[in-house]
């Protein structure tokens, strides 16, 4: 393992345990739960399995809640109650007619939805996103924050508190760890860079 992907590694690792402290835990009630199109997602990070543009994600409370990017549309979402097998209707989260890219990811903690996906245009060909979306969806999971970051190379991961109030996004570059938080009284804040 050379010097730079050990400070990598390690920067990562003290920037984990940071947020450990800080009272962020991992997500919980992560379970594969198959779509109307047969796609699953066993858990953070994971991709969908027909489909790496929809990921269903089966919540904590045992509400089920199903992600999916469309072409010249962008990201849509339904859920459906605990029991049941009615979904809502399909809502668009973010619009765009961007191409499709990297797929989507889902996570919950305690009712807390948090959302990774990706656009650009030639992203399905190995050109990097030029929209990164983050979302978090709460409560009813009727109404959802995003939040677009242009010309970046995409969110990699979430961790959220124990209690749902809070959600912390990151990606670990080369030039070192960036983040975006979101907090339940506030919203998403601003992202922060290594610079910073």
């Amino acid at each position: 393992m050379g010097i730079r992907k050990t400070h990598g590694v390690l920067i990562a690792g003290v920037a984990a345990v940071g947020l450990l402290a800080a009272g962020y835990g991992t997500a919980q009630g992560v379970t594969a739960v198959p779509s109307a199109g047969g796609a699953q997602h066993t858990e953070q990070g994971a991709q969908a399995a027909d489909s790496d543009y929809e990921s269903t994600l089966k919540l904590s409370d045992g509400r089920v809640v199903d992600v999916r990017l469309v072409k010249g549309t962008g990201v849509q979402e339904r859920h459906h109650a605990a029991g049941s097998t009615k979904w809502t209707k399909w809502h668009t989260l973010y619009k765009t007619k961007s191409d499709l890219c990297q797929g989507v990811d889902l996570a919950e903690t305690n009712g807390t939805v948090s959302l990774i996906a990706d656009f650009g245009l030639y992203c399905y060909d190995g050109e990097p996103p030029t929209e990164s979306v983050a979302g978090v969806g709460t409560g009813d999971l009727a109404d959802w924050d995003i939040n677009i970051t242009k010309d970046f190379d995409g969110w990699e991961d979430t961790t959220i508190a124990d209690d749902g109030s809070r959600v912390l996004f990151v990606y670990n570059s080369d030039a070192g760890l960036y983040s975006l938080g979101w907090e339940q009284s506030e919203g998403f804040g601003e992202v922060q860079s290594p610079k910073d």
